[in-house]
């Protein structure tokens, strides 16, 4: 981590700086500010979290059938923004969600996300291909 970053970090409680950590390792990942207390964090220029550094929870792409599972299992999951609730979800930091399955949230969330962007990623490529077969 960056001394700027773990400068950044240290105002913030202990699980919000360690998933800044943890985001900040993702290979590709772009942090872009959305205020002062709020980054968006993209892979593909595609956003796959929001951290709400202040008040400490996180908003994670998830696959639909997970997400009523989830709220079951844990008080801190539920809904924060306006983003579509079956695919995404909210995570309190300092709630019951253990670090390490909020950690597999964030990998599970930049994994559909970098898949959803290669999809037309790969569509485009196929077609130029065709055209140039033609």
């Amino acid at each position: 981590m960056s001394a700027k970053a773990k400068a950044v970090a240290g105002s913030y409680s202990r699980n919000v700086a360690s998933l800044i950590a943890f985001l900040a390792k993702r290979p590709g990942v772009v942090d872009v500010k959305a205020s002062p207390n709020a980054s968006m964090y993209k892979v593909a220029d595609k956003i796959f979290a929001i951290l709400s550094k202040k008040t400490g929870y996180v908003v994670l792409k998830s696959p639909p059938e997970s997400v009523p599972m989830l709220k079951e299992m844990y008080k801190g999951v539920g809904h924060k923004t306006h983003l579509d609730r079956r695919h995404w979800i909210a995570v309190e930091l300092d709630a019951d969600v253990p670090m390490k399955e909020v950690q597999r949230l964030v990998t599970l969330s930049y994994d559909l996300v970098r898949a959803g962007a290669e999809k037309p990623a790969k569509r485009k490529a196929k077609k130029v291909l065709t055209k140039r077969a033609s």
